[in-house]
């Protein structure tokens, strides 16, 4: 058995303390809770740069709605017509929610709606436990989702090449971030007129997954005081220390103190714990959950570790120092994505990642918020370092100061064999679940969002259409296609199910791929088809699509009840068999945005729609779906090349259409 230091060592350095924490809910009324000794308002009232804007709105907003059940049949079976591949078929659907609507269908609809009741979003507690904590996968590669950072200027080289200034903008970046929720002064999200929930700011930092216990088919979440937590943890080589990001006073730390303690880790505590130190423990996070659950309870059993665990999940963030070099935009990805499985700590909710040439990004974990307040802080982030002041970063950087107290802690693990084992296990599986994954990136310069307003089509909806084509030109058939539409304009709201693929679009792209078709069809085809998906993604984000509520639905059963036959139909289950599965998030300062196919027979397009720019990263397993993502690829730049050429060329065609 092997230990960082001697145990004598090291029970003195844990700094135990009888004063046990408390459980608060967030004044926002989302019922969840944090640990902390006193509540959020303590802190707040002696703050006297408090505003109490961010979460102001909260409980002012709507409650989900739950949908009609006659209009999510109307729209479920438009949306399955392009499947049909027979009358009979469409039919057979008919018929299907015909008897749904006459039998089960009413009494699970009144029971969704008793349900509700009472409840400020009925579907949250079935999505969060069925969506992801009771879900089996490892949270990286499945479920985790990445950003990687544009490069900085040319101006700010010596800044974007090295790694401990890197990570020391960044993290006095993060910093500021931090202040404002701190004082909630930071704005409600306001999109033409309408007020969007901001829980997800109220949740992201000082936070983490947590295993469930062994042998149980659940995990856990646990939110700290954003006001008593001052520190980060950073990864290096694989072992894990304790950063402070603020003074005794709670004030910030500026650039000379945070780098300080950054080259305290690598050049002395690393060196020093070189022979003994005991890294990995991160690989564990990287396991399918329950043998992740079995792996922690072996853990937790030695107090030293579970101090340990205890400080990584009150901390506000992680950043790992990554000893490698990316380059190319897949590369960049990769380490974003999933790194080595060694230097991080998945189940933490915000993770940043400086590598040694200086490249950066960022992961999230996904069980709790989705990717708006996520893709905020970074833009905030990375928008922050391309404008900031070099000089006087610099100088702050070199200017000693007295300020800095604390010394940074290496957090020690006791790696019993046991440990050990699931360790090596953990670092077995997550190589073999990597390997299995391509990842390919298209970035499309040709072309933005401008091109597509110039045209008259929502932006989305025209990459959209670029990926329709792509597939159908690829298999020479639409595949089930899934689209994340934000539900944010309710409380706690999420997501909601945008279903691309759809009579219009069946009809543009077997239009477009008619060596018959003129211009006009085609362009006529392409605007009727961007038109309709549009109008459905407007409308999944008013709450009334359709997955989400055949999922309340079923969730409605009981274990006497007879299941309904369009429930255990093979074209239900198809439609909703998400083949090609996409989400948009940007910022012009990425270069990188990705997660994992949602099923392995099929693709992930993770896509971001800038100014003058297109891009997607395409994710598949190439063995199992026995498709190509080189393959996808070439077929995105020629259904993009052929859209633009064919609109460039009719623009006469512009105001008639």
């Amino acid at each position: 058995m092997k230990f960082t230091r001697s145990l004598k060592q090291l029970v003195p350095l844990r700094k135990m303390t009888d004063v046990r924490l408390r459980s608060y809910e967030f004044e926002s009324g989302n019922g969840e809770h944090y640990l902390a000794l006193n509540q959020n308002k303590y802190y707040q009232s002696k703050r006297p740069t408090f505003k109490g804007e961010t979460f102001a709105q909260q409980k002012s907003l709507p409650d989900l709605v739950v949908p009609e059940l006659k209009d999510t049949i109307s729209k479920y079976l438009f949306s399955v017509k392009p499947f049909c591949k027979t009358p009979a078929a469409f039919a057979k659907q008919e018929l299907l929610c015909k008897e749904l609507l006459e039998r089960t269908g009413p009494q699970l609809q009144a029971r969704l709606v008793e349900y509700a009741k009472g409840k400020r979003n009925w579907i949250s507690d079935f999505w969060d436990d069925q969506g992801y904590l009771e879900v089996n996968d490892p949270v990286v590669p499945y479920v985790s989702y990445f950003f990687s950072h544009r490069a900085l200027p040319t101006s700010h080289r010596s800044i974007d090449r090295d790694p401990l200034l890197k990570a020391t903008a960044i993290i006095t970046t993060v910093s500021n971030f931090v202040e404002t929720i701190k004082d909630e002064a930071l704005p409600p999200e306001i999109i033409k007129g309408t007020p969007f929930c901001m829980n997800g700011f109220q949740l992201m930092f000082n936070s983490s997954r947590v295993p469930g216990p062994a042998g149980g088919t659940s995990d856990n979440y646990v939110f700290h005081s954003i006001y008593e937590n001052d520190f980060i943890v950073v990864g290096y080589k694989g072992n894990f220390y304790k950063i402070y990001t603020h003074d005794s006073e709670s004030k910030p730390y500026g650039p000379h103190e945070i780098w300080q303690q950054l080259y305290t880790v690598v050049n002395e505590l690393s060196v020093r714990e070189q022979e003994t130190a005991n890294g990995g423990v991160g690989a564990l996070t990287a396991l399918p959950r329950d043998e992740w659950r079995f792996a922690h309870a072996e853990l937790v059993k030695n107090l030293l570790s579970r101090d340990s665990l205890e400080t990584i999940h009150k901390a506000a963030y992680f950043l790992a120092l990554d000893d490698v070099t990316p380059v190319t935009l897949e590369e960049k990805s990769r380490n974003c994505w999933h790194g080595d499985g060694y230097n991080r700590f998945f189940d933490k909710f915000l993770q940043f990642f400086v590598a040694r040439n200086g490249t950066s990004g960022f992961l999230a974990e996904h069980s709790k918020i989705d990717g708006t307040p996520t893709s905020t802080l970074n833009d905030f982030v990375a928008k922050n370092l391309s404008h900031l002041d070099l000089k006087q970063f610099l100088k702050k950087v070199v200017q000693p100061t007295t300020r800095l107290k604390q010394t940074p802690e290496h957090l020690p693990f006791v790696i019993t064999p046991k440990v050990q084992d699931f360790i090596n296990s953990a670092r077995s599986q997550f190589h073999d679940n990597i390997y299995n994954h391509e990842l390919r990136v298209w970035h499309y310069n040709r072309l933005g969002k401008n091109f597509a307003k110039k045209n008259g089509m929502s932006p989305d909806s025209f990459i959209q259409q670029i990926i329709q084509l792509a597939v159908y030109k690829y298999l020479g058939k639409q595949l089930p296609t899934y689209e994340a539409a934000s539900t944010r304009k309710y409380f706690r709201g999420r997501t909601e199910t945008g279903r691309p693929v759809s009579v219009a679009s069946a009809n543009f792209v077997a239009t477009w791929e008619d060596p018959q078709s003129t211009d006009e069809e085609k362009i006529q085809a392409l605007k009727d088809s961007a038109k309709y998906h549009s109008s459905y993604l407007k409308m999944a984000a008013e709450g009334h699509g359709i997955d989400r509520h055949f999922f309340g639905l079923k969730n409605m059963l009981k274990e006497s009840d007879q299941i309904p036959a369009l429930f255990q139909d093979p074209l239900f289950s198809y439609a909703s068999t998400w083949l090609i599965s996409t989400s948009q998030l940007s910022s012009e300062y990425f270069d990188g945005y990705g997660w994992s196919q949602v099923n392995d027979n099929g693709f992930g397009l993770a896509y971001m729609l800038n100014n003058e720019w297109l891009h997607i990263n395409i994710v598949n397993k190439p063995a199992k779906s026995k498709l190509s993502v080189h393959r996808l690829h070439y077929y995105l730049s020629q259904a993009a090349d052929e859209i633009a050429d064919t609109l460039v060329r009719n623009q006469h065609l512009k105001a008639k259409l």
